[in-house]
């Protein structure tokens, strides 16, 4: 779903905080109710639907998501940037990679560096599985997050 802001947050990633952006969601029964909060950037005071029994915080990262805000869009691209790194790390080292999936561990651990990487207190993390198989999750330089596997087969003869 795309934010106010333009820019496009996963609705299981709202479902996640509780929040649900005008709809209800289709995988579960619970009602909406209409917030009023504040952006936690500009102050800017905001209206959303959200499911029921939401606290301030969540209403209040709810409305910042759709806040027009620059600090707010650059928080929601970060968001989407974040989300979306997570999800690539689960498609290419998890269970989703069929017999190429790594241990459920290691995957854990790669998800949490792309919060660092995000927070740029890290520029990269190289994990080295050995048998030529290499894990990176690196930040660009026009702050993007990638998501890299990278299998090397090797052949060597001496006669």
């Amino acid at each position: 779903m795309k934010t106010d802001g333009g820019h496009e947050i996963d609705e299981k990633d709202l479902e996640e905080m509780g929040m649900a952006a005008g709809e209800e969601s289709k995988t579960s029964n619970t009602s909406l109710e209409e917030y009023t909060g504040t952006c936690k950037f500009c102050g800017q005071m905001g209206t959303a639907n959200g499911k029921a029994g939401l606290s301030e915080a969540e209403v209040n990262e709810l409305i910042t998501c759709h806040c027009e805000c620059e600090k707010a869009k650059e928080y929601a691209k970060q968001k989407e940037q974040i989300q979306k790194a997570k999800a690539r790390i689960a498609e290419t080292f998890g269970p989703a990679a069929g017999e190429k999936a790594l241990d459920e561990s290691i995957v854990e651990n790669l998800v949490s560096f792309v919060d660092i990487i995000a927070q740029k207190k890290m520029q990269s993390v190289t994990v080295d599985m050995g048998r030529g198989l290499k894990a990176r999750v690196s930040r660009m330089a026009k702050g993007s997050i990638k998501v890299e596997r990278t299998e090397t087969v090797k052949a060597s003869f001496e006669e």
